[in-house]
């Protein structure tokens, strides 16, 4: 394993392992319910990340530790041109994901999964993602394209930092978007209420 050093860089797969998700055989959706919660490309965006509680929960036709995503991995988006990065948090259940990511799992001491998540999210590796992305259809994101991605690698209690900081970002994002829909929902029901006389038919008025 290379040793690196503060404000070093490296390829990320100096860093981590790079595997595909669970091999899946047919579509998730027609296997029988179990305990198994499987994350599938409809499941993960961008600005909410990953939506845990709308999960299809299986039962795995071929069972194997080895798939079950852990505390810190990160997993990848390949298909479609929107390769984004997401950092597993401590689950009380068994979790795969579709074959459509692939599962990163830091080896080294020398990052934070959550910084590596950042940075693999910010427009440096999102141009670098789209530059190697092949497909005429429907772009296709490559393994070694990932495993040769570019990755700064400053000191520990910076990338805390910068992870903290995300993290705080993120919660204020979503508080703000719950503010935005709950006021879009309130001026809907006050249109409702306001207007709807006025596209009643003369004779429902008049009654």
């Amino acid at each position: 394993m290379k040793r690196f050093d503060a404000y070093d860089s490296g390829l990320l797969a100096d860093l981590a392992s790079i595997s595909a998700g669970y091999p899946f055989r047919g579509k998730i959706d027609a296997l029988p319910e179990g305990d198994v919660a499987v994350i599938q490309m409809r499941n993960a965006d961008p600005e909410t990340g990953i939506d845990w509680e709308g999960l299809a929960r299986i039962e795995l036709p071929r069972e194997s530790a080895k798939a079950f995503l852990r505390l810190g991995d990160i997993i990848l988006s390949t298909r479609g041109g929107r390769n984004f990065p997401y950092c597993i948090e401590r689950r009380d259940e068994q979790v795969v994901c579709s074959p459509h990511f692939f599962v990163i799992r830091v080896r080294t001491d020398a990052i934070l999964p959550q910084f590596l998540a950042w940075q693999m999210m910010q427009k440096p590796a999102r141009d670098y993602f789209a530059a190697g992305a092949t497909g005429s259809y429907i772009l296709n994101l490559k393994r070694e394209v990932v495993e040769n991605l570019p990755i700064a690698i400053p000191p520990l209690p910076q990338q805390q930092h910068i992870a903290d900081l995300d993290l705080a970002v993120r919660g204020e994002r979503a508080i703000l978007t719950k503010l935005i829909d709950n006021r879009a929902a309130e001026m809907t029901a006050i249109a409702q209420q306001l207007l709807a006389p006025a596209f009643q038919r003369p004779e429902q008025r008049a009654s």
